[in-house]
């Protein structure tokens, strides 16, 4: 059977608020870090702790102190919002700068004459890319095979592609004895 691995909507609201309350133990010094009314931060807590089904807070007019619910929800759910919030950042600063794997999938023949000459120089250029090279003459289809880009002699690409030319037209031209070419013609 099909494990449902679907996280339920709205199952993290309120954890930014809760987290704010139990470290400033204030519905209103909370309210005022995160810019909102202490009635909104009021009605957060009090949605989260009826998805939750517990009280997480002990108010009263002078103090908020956390419930052992809410010590338990705060020991498990602080480390879980620092690691989303570091994978956010994450993934944020990955489109700042040039950094990550990229996958390129060449053509046997274009490793030597194209690429030799300026890997070396783009590694020392880009050091946060770890560069994945795959040399084939089979066309791998670029998406399917989880490429980023793709190198291609001639004109055969996959019209869902973005093509740009690197190099001038090449010559081919075919070399042989005068008595192979007499042979075989």
């Amino acid at each position: 059977m099909k494990q449902d691995l679907t996280i339920p909507h709205g199952v993290l609201d309120g954890i930014e608020a809760f987290l704010r309350v139990a470290e400033r133990r204030s519905f209103s010094a909370a309210a005022s870090d995160l810019g909102v009314s202490p009635s909104a931060i009021s009605q957060t807590i009090k949605s989260l702790e009826a998805r939750v089904g517990s009280p997480l807070f002990m108010r009263t007019t002078r103090s908020v102190g956390l419930t052992q619910a809410g010590e338990m929800f705060l020991e498990r759910a602080a480390p879980a919002y620092a690691g989303l919030a570091d994978a956010y950042e994450a993934a944020r600063n990955l489109g700042n700068r040039p950094a990550g794997r990229l996958r390129i999938n060449l053509m046997r023949g274009a490793v030597q004459p194209m690429f030799e000459p300026i890997i070396a120089g783009f590694c020392d250029t880009y050091p946060e890319i770890e560069l994945e090279i795959f040399a084939d003459d089979a066309l791998s289809d670029l998406s399917a095979g989880g490429f980023d880009a793709g190198v291609r002699m001639g004109e055969s690409l996959d019209a869902d592609v973005i093509a740009v030319r690197l190099t001038g037209p090449f010559r081919f031209v075919v070399a042989g004895t005068p008595a192979y070419f007499a042979k075989y013609g």
